[in-house]
C-alpha cells in the first residue's frame, strides 16, 4: 500500500457472488456467500467477511494483514452499532427462529 491508497469496505451484492467465488478459490476455501463485506483496495476486492459464519477469505498474492484486520474491526463496530439501534428502539436482542 502506498500513501495514496483508497481503502473501502462495502457489503457484498449480487453483482459480487462472482468475486466472492473467485477470492474463496484463490484462498483455497469454500465459497463464501453473502451476507458479507468486501475489503476493496484501490478498487481491486482483496479479502470478504461472512456475517454469518466471520470466516475471511482473501487474496493469497496480495499483501492483506492490514486489510484483513481493519476488515474485522468495521465488522465488530457495524454489529455493535446496530446492537445500540436495537436497545435504542427497545427490541434488544433477535435471535432467529429454530
Amino acid at each position: 500500500m502506498t500513501e495514496s491508497t483508497v481503502i473501502a469496505f462495502r457489503f457484498a451484492t449480487d453483482d459480487d457472488d462472482q468475486v466472492l467465488r473467485d477470492l474463496s478459490e484463490l484462498d483455497s476455501h469454500q465459497p463464501l456467500e453473502r451476507p458479507a463485506v468486501l475489503a476493496v483496495v484501490d478498487g481491486h476486492p482483496i479479502a470478504a467477511l461472512s456475517l454469518a459464519t466471520g470466516e475471511i477469505v482473501a487474496d493469497p498474492f496480495t499483501r492483506t494483514e492490514d486489510v484483513v484486520r481493519m476488515l474485522r474491526v468495521r465488522v465488530a463496530a457495524l454489529g455493535a452499532a446496530r446492537e445500540t439501534r436495537r436497545r435504542r428502539h427497545g427490541l434488544g436482542r433477535l435471535r432467529l427462529a429454530a
